[in-house]
């Protein structure tokens, strides 16, 4: 299966639903005019106006939560969700279970943009990173050139895939249950609650296209429950008159654990503006894992069992990674590779993004404990839980 595109399915879930049943909608972008027009739509529809509404005004504020048994992120970004995808904020890397852990750390506010498909986070005054980055204030991560790497493939997408309220559009319209809870105040906005869920069995039915989804939008379905592995993803959404979300929540239940996911949108078509990062100011985190990868194969005696044939743990920082989804795929361990930890991805694509070194995130191969590993290009895994992969992340970044 091809890699994931970045906030796919934005335009392509609304595609086969060019008319709606039981209301007609008057806007020229198909979106509801009124809070009864929405209410009066059934639940597949208002997705579906939901998803147009989205592409007629791409950016917003968004604040995400996200929390595993052993780790947790939390995010506050202005993002586009176009075919260009911007975004700037900042990023919090947490140990424990979220908030609600009293014994839960958490990181520094990691100040992060993305452009052109490169995510830029600053880590320079990390002292870990900071001989590694040679005094520079940013990392560079060129996702792009890292998608042709297996190690890499997945890394940094997850922050993108969890800001963007597309996929969670497109799973809820692949729910066989999908229904409309009804209206409620959320956040002081009057909306309508609709949600759904998906099972293991989902990833492959081969009726998802025939029920209106594209063939690429299966395609997300089947990622997102990892290719069988994930237990049952539910999702919520709460919608405001002109169909655009207030929030969304989503639980993935697997056999490694549950992860949860806390969305809020506000000032839909705020602008995004991304200042770039020179060149001069800035480490590349490929050419760091090359040079890792590279310090380490001379470093290993002729004959012993390198990381990637299950030794022991290399002495260098791992590959990215954070808490990611219970039981879900995460990128794997990239051998002595600037560690950073990978955030907790609601989509079976969990990947990493740096934020403390040391190893942290996915451990090497060999240790114990380390994640399922599988990236979204290829959704192949491995037998080890994901859960180690997260507690080791959220322990490091927040020490």
């Amino acid at each position: 299966m091809p890699r994931k595109q970045i906030w796919s399915g934005a335009v392509l879930a609304a595609v086969a639903a060019s008319s709606l049943t039981g209301c007609s909608l008057k806007a020229s972008d198909g979106t509801p005019q009124s809070f009864a027009q929405l209410s009066s739509l059934s639940a597949q529809d208002a997705i579906q106006a939901a998803t147009r509404a989205v592409t007629a005004h791409p950016s917003a504020k968004v604040h995400t939560v996200l929390t595993a048994p052993t780790g947790s992120e939390t995010s506050d970004v202005v993002a586009t969700f176009d075919e260009h995808p911007t975004l700037q904020g900042m990023l919090v890397m947490g140990s424990g279970g979220g908030a609600a852990d009293p014994s839960a750390q958490t990181t520094p506010p990691i100040p992060i943009r993305y452009a052109d498909n490169v995510m830029y986070m600053e880590m320079g005054q990390n002292p870990q990173l900071a001989a590694q980055m040679g005094g520079k204030a940013w990392l560079k991560m060129d996702l792009q050139a890292m998608a042709q790497d297996p190690n890499t493939a997945a890394v940094g997408s997850d922050v993108l895939e969890n800001t963007s309220p597309s996929k969670g559009l497109i799973l809820l319209a692949a729910a066989k249950d999908l229904h409309q809870v009804g209206a409620e105040q959320h956040g002081g906005v009057q909306t309508m609650h609709y949600a759904g869920a998906l099972t293991g069995a989902d990833a492959t039915d081969p009726n998802l296209v025939g029920r209106g989804l594209t063939q690429e939008d299966s395609d997300v379905v089947a990622d997102a429950l990892a290719q069988g592995q994930v237990t049952k993803l539910g999702y919520d959404v709460w919608l405001r008159a002109d169909g655009l979300p207030v929030a969304m929540t989503f639980t993935e239940v697997t056999p490694a654990g549950t992860l949860t996911g806390e969305i809020d949108y506000s000032d839909w078509g705020a602008p995004v503006a991304v200042p770039p990062v020179p060149d001069n100011q800035s480490a590349d985190y490929m050419a760091m894992v090359k040079q890792a990868e590279a310090a380490q194969s001379s470093a290993e005696p002729s004959g012993a069992p390198s990381s990637s044939d299950g030794g022991s743990d290399s002495a260098t920082p791992s590959s990215p990674g954070t808490p990611s989804s219970p039981g879900t795929p995460s990128s794997p361990a990239t051998p002595s590779t600037p560690s950073t930890p990978s955030t907790p991805t609601p989509t079976g694509s969990s990947t990493g993004v740096p934020s403390t070194p040391t190893p942290t995130g996915s451990k090497s191969p060999g240790s114990s404990g380390s994640s399922t590993s599988s990236t979204s290009s290829t959704s192949s895994t491995s037998s080890t839980s994901s859960s180690g992969t997260a507690t080791s992340t959220a322990s490091s970044s927040a020490s």
